[in-house]
């Protein structure tokens, strides 16, 4: 994705967002005239829509490069972070770590602006019609792409507000004083609705993709592959909109939100995710990147780390970050690293015992699995050693850039206590990590956060097609047959990471449970286990034990012994299944707006 479209246009947002405490209110700060920046000509319009795109995620939000999993059984956070407020259950409507109501509003605002003050924008984008006619065709073309994409930013943002509170108030215009004040909040299936409804609609408008995009010459209006320009690249396209509808059918269809377990709602999962297997225009998607580790990092300046056409990587929407430094690394890279190293995540021994058996497929709790706990890592799914920073593990260079080999057992340099920082678990975090930096230079290497990809779609449909139908079943969905099984799809994510298949024969209640796990193990660190564990109506369980972790002793040269211990107890209770509204939206609503449940 393109630097800019990540960057807020700055005169619009001052226009346009203001920088209201009340996130709901509308009131627009003028610094000059409206009526002139509208008129100002595309350039400057398309710099206020491509200004949406600047709410989407950044998974080390919460300071220190911190990462949510830090406040689930995924990890833990080396140092202080407000993160371990979830840990301990110190959290409440006044002091959430992840409290993300006003940014995601503050989108809602921006894509309803836009999309309010563009609804003539044919008129609004003309500049000479008669000496640029091309470059209008082309404007035109590239503002019906542009609303959609606002269109399709709005309902993830809501997405990304229903996973965490609930059902919230629906904001579909630019609202007055008045009207903020009185807004009310929609159910859970009203903003489920809503969100596949957007989505349904600006899948019609979205480009299929962007790589090459361009107008055949004769030709008036449409889109074809006649261009090679790529300033397109990371703006959102058709399977993004698909994907988006069948995440949030499949929270509707989980546990915590279909407590009678309807099928049907099972089954509308599955028939979204048929839709993104089986469509024309989301096949340059339908990939499994063949090299997991090197997924979230840039490889060579002809990978974009965006949904681009022919790099089969399976991304489906991503979010650049740390374009130009390496501060991602120096957080989380083993402390006993010259200049560097702060040890910020922690993978847990919770995380570390999913990772099945390579040979055998089985859990290592399984006695056929053949877990020697006395070599505890030793032919374990390869993912392990692409998350997971192990004692023995190589990780960055020394200074005469000789591969560096981390130290985490008792008396190491990379041990637990050995200092500040130091891991408290065993493990370090290698996943969105460059492995091979000197952080005593300044190297550097462009990186995306993946909001969507395809592995994530296969495991969804997974799990919708095995609570639906069950393990083997390929039945007709939304008119076409499935392309494949429940089981035959997690066996495709499987297979790419190396691990055995799952044979037939499994029951449904057990591919269920190997599903919850795959999802543990693939989508680690990616903000999926967090909201899992609350939709499976599990945190109770998952989040209410302590965080485990591993001690190395040395009984010989190269010879290591392996202690489980406890890190620290965690605190889960039923309410914390859903986020508190923030006080400050309650006590402006004069109570129209609605707590959680036991908050």
């Amino acid at each position: 994705m393109k630097k800019n479209i990540l960057l807020i246009f700055v005169t619009a947002s001052v226009l346009f967002t203001g920088c209201s405490k009340n996130h709901l209110d509308t009131q627009i700060q003028q610094n000059f005239s409206e009526d002139l920046f509208l008129n100002s000509g595309p350039t400057n319009l398309r710099a206020f829509g491509m200004g949406v795109y600047d709410y989407l995620p950044q998974l080390n939000r919460f300071g220190g490069n911190a990462l949510l999993a830090a406040g689930s059984d995924e990890a833990d956070y080396a140092r202080f972070n407000n993160l371990q407020r979830f840990n301990a259950g110190a959290w409440d409507p006044f002091t959430n770590p992840d409290d993300v109501w006003a940014n995601y509003y503050r989108g809602i605002r921006h894509a309803n602006l836009f999309l309010e003050k563009t609804t003539d924008f044919r008129k609004l984008i003309v500049v000479d019609t008669i000496n640029n006619r091309a470059n209008y065709i082309l404007d035109v073309d590239d503002f019906i792409k542009l609303r959609a994409e606002v269109r399709f930013l709005r309902a993830y943002y809501y997405m990304e507000l229903i996973k965490r509170y609930g059902g919230v108030p629906l904001v579909k215009k630019v609202l007055n004083v008045n009207e903020a004040f009185g807004v009310t909040r929609s159910t859970f299936q009203q903003c489920v609705d809503y969100i596949v409804e957007q989505c349904d609609s600006a899948y019609t408008d979205l480009a299929n993709h962007y790589i090459n995009y361009g107008i055949p010459s004769g030709q008036s209006i449409g889109r074809g592959d006649a261009g090679t320009d790529n300033n397109r690249l990371g703006r959102v396209e058709k399977p993004a909109a698909v994907a988006l509808k069948l995440r949030a059918l499949l929270f509707a269809a989980s546990p915590l939100n279909n407590p009678t377990g309807n099928s049907s709602l099972w089954q509308k999962a599955a028939e979204a995710a048929q839709q993104l297997f089986t469509d024309p225009n989301c096949a340059h998607v339908n990939f499994l990147n063949s090299s997991y580790k090197d997924l979230f990092m840039s490889q060579n300046t002809t990978n974009n780390l965006t949904p681009r056409k022919g790099a089969n990587s399976g991304i489906i929407l991503s979010r650049p970050f740390q374009l130009n430094s390496n501060t991602f690394e120096r957080a989380n890279y083993p402390v006993g690293m010259v200049n560097g190293g702060e040890g910020a995540t922690c993978p847990s021994q919770n995380l570390v015992d999913a990772f099945e058996m390579r040979t055998t497929g089985l859990p290592i709790s399984d006695v056929g699995s053949g877990y020697d706990p006395s070599n505890p890592y030793a032919n374990r799914d390869q993912r392990l050693g692409w998350i997971v920073v192990l004692n023995g593990s190589s990780m960055g260079l020394n200074n005469n850039n000789t591969t560096r080999i981390v130290e985490s057992y008792a008396g190491g340099s990379d041990a637990i206590g050995s200092k500040e920082g130091a891991t408290t678990t065993g493990y370090y975090l290698r996943k969105f990590c460059v492995e091979n930096y000197n952080l005593s230079l300044s190297g550097t290497r462009a990186k995306s956060w993946i909001l969507m990809r395809f592995a994530e779609v296969l495991l969804n449909y997974a799990e919708a097609a095995n609570e639906s139908f069950g393990p083997e079943a390929k039945p007709v969905l939304a008119g076409v047959a499935a392309v494949r099984s429940a089981r035959e799809a997690i066996n495709l994510v499987r297979t790419r990471a190396g691990q055995p298949i799952i044979n037939v024969g499994i029951t449904q209640a057990q591919l269920r449970e190997r599903i919850r796990n795959e999802r543990r193990v693939e989508l680690a660190f990616e903000e999926h286990r967090f909201f899992d564990v609350r939709r499976w109506k599990i945190a109770d369980q998952t989040e209410n034990v302590s965080l485990g972790g591993m001690r190395v002793n040395t009984t010989g040269p190269s010879r290591f012994s392996y202690q489980r211990f406890s890190v620290e107890p965690r605190v889960f209770n039923s309410k914390m299944y859903l986020y508190p509204i923030p006080f400050s939206e309650i006590a402006k609503s004069n109570g129209l707006i609605t707590q959680n449940p036991g908050w």
